[in-house]
């Protein structure tokens, strides 16, 4: 399964445009794509078929994405001085590009943890879930195919995404990450009806 993924000018816009969703930046959300493809590179093993490839790229874009924003807001910002001329002391060494062993690890471990909060949703907000936001269809599309109203599509993929948004963020321990009290709500929902 591994030999048959490619990873061409498609994949990139793919987790591009995920990453946009998280970052808000373009050059963060770069910095997040190179990291995410790269990281999907090296796990290519781990894609077994049991979901869509986009699903699967999907799934390591955003949780790339809540990484960098996770290490953004335990960093403190560092105002840069430029050096004169006169001083002797030489500037900071650029950092690796690789991400190190254990954010590789907590990626891994982000993207099985999010996959199986989807598959605990179930159908009535996992399918939904999946459907909306890792294969793109609209909700009039899903309300057809599931022969569902548009209103009740709607409510049912936000409160899958704000349950999976405040799980992973939980799961990834990330501050300032909490959901106000009506995605509270909506995320016990989806909780005790999943």
């Amino acid at each position: 399964m591994a030999d048959s993924i490619r990873f061409t000018e498609r994949e990139r816009e793919f987790v591009f445009g995920v990453a946009m969703k998280y970052m808000k930046d373009e050059e963060r959300a770069r910095d997040v794509t190179q990291d995410a493809l790269l990281l999907a590179y090296r796990h290519r093993d781990s894609f077994r078929g049991d979901s869509r490839f986009t699903t699967w790229l999907y799934r390591i874009a955003a949780t790339t994405s809540l990484m960098h924003l996770r290490k953004e807001r335990s960093q403190p910002h560092w105002q840069s001085m430029s050096m004169s001329d006169d001083d002797e002391t030489a500037p900071d060494e650029p950092r690796a590009l690789s991400a190190s062993p254990e954010d590789e690890w907590a990626a891994t471990e982000a993207v099985r943890f999010a996959s199986d909060r989807l598959a605990e949703m179930g159908d009535k907000y996992g399918q939904i879930f999946t459907m909306r936001f890792l294969e793109g269809y609209s909700e009039t599309e899903i309300a057809k195919k599931l022969r569902l109203n548009v209103s009740t599509v709607k409510t049912r993929a936000y409160r899958a995404r704000t349950y999976l948004k405040r799980e992973l963020a939980q799961a990834l321990s990330i501050p300032g990450a909490r959901a106000s009290s009506a995605d509270h709500d909506d995320a016990e929902l989806v909780a005790a009806e999943g």
